[in-house]
Order: structure tokens, then C-alpha cells, then sequence
């Protein structure tokens, strides 16, 4: 009796068994499948994280739009005008050049004492009104006004392209040329509006003779009286 439960068992461990390894398989497989998948959570939920935890790139300045960018043009020239076009002038301080001496007359141009620049900037402003009816004028500077209407104001500015001081003793005693004042000024008249050309030319005045116009006052208002000239015949020859 007891060999026949023996061998009863027996056969049923063996028939157990075999079905205990495919569950112990499947089991197995099923633990695999979830770490697989996890690992994959895993990983996805790290890239994730990673490119949360990446600085923002820097993105590429967007191309400016055309006309977004103002350039500064060559100065245009002005069409047609005259005296009737403009009644303001707004004069500036005459420049002694670019810091270059390329001959005597730039070496003799830098020797001009800046208080000689002043004068000139004056009694320019001065005759403009005298050689141009209905014009007024006025100086580029801190405690000037300015020209009310753009439109109908000119900018005048120059270069000074030579000078000499003079002498009037020399003048008067010896002669031929000797101690002889002179000015010479590259003058630019510009509209204000929009920095169109007007008019260009140099300007220049000598003093050679004796008494008569050998004061250097004289001479500077010589050249003063020229350069409004200068400006009055740019706008009537247009």
C-alpha cells in the first residue's frame, strides 16, 4: 500500500514538474518584459530631462528688413533754386583742414589763430543780410537759434586752404608782394532739409597794396563781403 502511494507520488511530481518550469519561465519572461520596458521609460524620461536641462540655443539674428538700416548717402545736388527758394543761412566754423600738410598753403592754413576763425564765422554771418535781400543769418553755435524752417535754411561751412597774417608796414615800405594778407577758404553752401548741394567754390581774397585796404579788419571784411557774394551768385546762377 504504502509503495503504491509512494509510486502515485511520484508520477504526479514528475507530470508537476515540467509544468512548473514553463510557469517558472513565463514568470521569468514576464519580469524581464517589465524591467525591459522600465529601462526604456527609463532612458526616455532621462533624454527627456537631459534636453529640458540643455540651455536654450541662441537663435540666429533675424536679417534686418531692406530700409530697416538708414545709410548715410553722398550728398545730393540741388536742383533749380534761387534767392526766393531760402531767407535763413546758418553759418558755421570754417575748419583748418584734416591734420595732413600736403603743401605751403595747408602749412600756412594751420597757422591761422582760432579766434581769426571766430571773427570770420561773425562777419560772414554780418554780410549775408547786407548782399541778400531778405535773408537773415545766424551762427552754428550753443547760444544761437536756429533757422526756424529746414526747408528754407542753407548750412554754409568751409575749409580754410590759406592764410596770411601780413604785415602792413611791409606793405606800404616795400612792395612788390611783400607782407600781403590773404584768405583762402573752400566754401560749401548746403540745403538743410536734406544736406543737398547748393553751391562750391573757393573763395579768396589778397591784400598787397599799400594804406589803402591794408588793415587786417579791412581784409576780413573783404573776404566776408566775397563769400556772401559767393553765396547769393550760387543760388541765382540755378
Amino acid at each position: 500500500m504504502k509503495s503504491t502511494t509512494r509510486r502515485r507520488l511520484a508520477c504526479a511530481c514528475l507530470l508537476w514538474m515540467p509544468l512548473m518550469a514553463v510557469a517558472q519561465e513565463a514568470a521569468t519572461q514576464r519580469t524581464e518584459s517589465k524591467w525591459w520596458a522600465g529601462s526604456q521609460d527609463s532612458k526616455k524620461t532621462s533624454a527627456e530631462n537631459a534636453v529640458a536641462d540643455e540651455p536654450a540655443t541662441t537663435a540666429p539674428p533675424t536679417p534686418a528688413v531692406a530700409g530697416s538700416v538708414i545709410e548715410i548717402a553722398p550728398a545730393p545736388l540741388a536742383g533749380p533754386v534761387s534767392t526766393k527758394d531760402f531767407d535763413c543761412v546758418e553759418v558755421k566754423r570754417f575748419e583748418v583742414g584734416s591734420g595732413f600738410i600736403t603743401s605751403k598753403q595747408d602749412a600756412r592754413a594751420a597757422t591761422i589763430p582760432a579766434e581769426k576763425l571766430g571773427s570770420m564765422q561773425r562777419e560772414i554771418a554780418g554780410q549775408i543780410p547786407e548782399k541778400i535781400r531778405g535773408f537773415r543769418s545766424t551762427l552754428v553755435a550753443d547760444a544761437s537759434p536756429q533757422c526756424p524752417d529746414p526747408t528754407r535754411a542753407l548750412v554754409l561751412s568751409g575749409r580754410i586752404t590759406d592764410f596770411k597774417e601780413g604785415n602792413q608796414a611791409l606793405r606800404y615800405l616795400v612792395g612788390f608782394g611783400a607782407g600781403a594778407q590773404k584768405f583762402g577758404v573752400l566754401v560749401r553752401a548746403t540745403r538743410k532739409s536734406d544736406g543737398a548741394l547748393v553751391g562750391e567754390g573757393e573763395v579768396i581774397d589778397r591784400k598787397v597794396g599799400g594804406w589803402v585796404g591794408g588793415q587786417a579788419e579791412k581784409g576780413l571784411e573783404d573776404f566776408a563781403e566775397k563769400v556772401a557774394t559767393f553765396l547769393k551768385g550760387s543760388l541765382q546762377s540755378k
